[in-house]
């Protein structure tokens, strides 16, 4: 008779367990290596989506640098689009038309267009004069009376298929 754990039986056992070892150090390698290539893959459509949030963030800041330089000058209304005009009028600028925009915008500009820290590919804003709170048209003929809705959007184009924009308004006077 033979024992439950004689030296015959452990042996014939681990015959039948010969290559189990192998086989399951082999599946744990394949699973580690799958997951190793979903942390991959997770990390590179990371790093485009914090690029966007941080050109998106960028264009908070313009926002608001724009709406500093209309409180300053709320003269600034007039210099773009006269003393009354008509609602929807609109100044474009780009990289090319810079320079044609008034002294107190070219700060701005060159943030959105030319700074390399904050520089927006491909950009190109867009101003917008737009009926007053009251509803009634812009009127710019004085710094001290404008009352005008202002828009302003800038787009950029982070690669060749894909175009962002942002809108701010504005309410220049009371």
């Amino acid at each position: 008779m033979s024992l439950p754990f004689s030296p015959s039986s452990i042996r014939a056992r681990a015959g039948l367990q010969a290559g189990l070892s192998l086989i399951s150090v082999l599946v744990a390698i394949v699973i580690f290596s799958l997951g190793m290539l979903s942390i991959a893959s997770i990390y590179t459509m990371a790093v485009p989506a914090v690029t966007a949030n941080e050109a998106a963030t960028d264009t908070a800041a313009f926002g608001n640098q724009f709406w500093a330089l209309l409180q300053a000058n709320p003269g600034l209304v007039n210099t773009l689009f006269g003393a009354s005009p008509a609602s929807g009028t609109k100044v474009q600028y780009q990289v090319s038309s810079q320079s044609a925009a008034p002294t107190s915008l070219q700060p701005l500009l060159t943030n959105i267009f030319s700074n390399g820290q904050t520089m927006l590919p491909n950009a190109s804003v867009t101003i917008t004069a737009n009926n007053g709170a009251d509803g009634n048209a812009c009127s710019a003929a004085t710094p001290t009376t404008t009352l005008c809705g202002i828009t302003l959007n800038i787009q950029w184009q982070p690669n060749s298929t894909t175009t962002r924009s942002q809108t701010y308004n504005y309410q220049v006077g009371f």
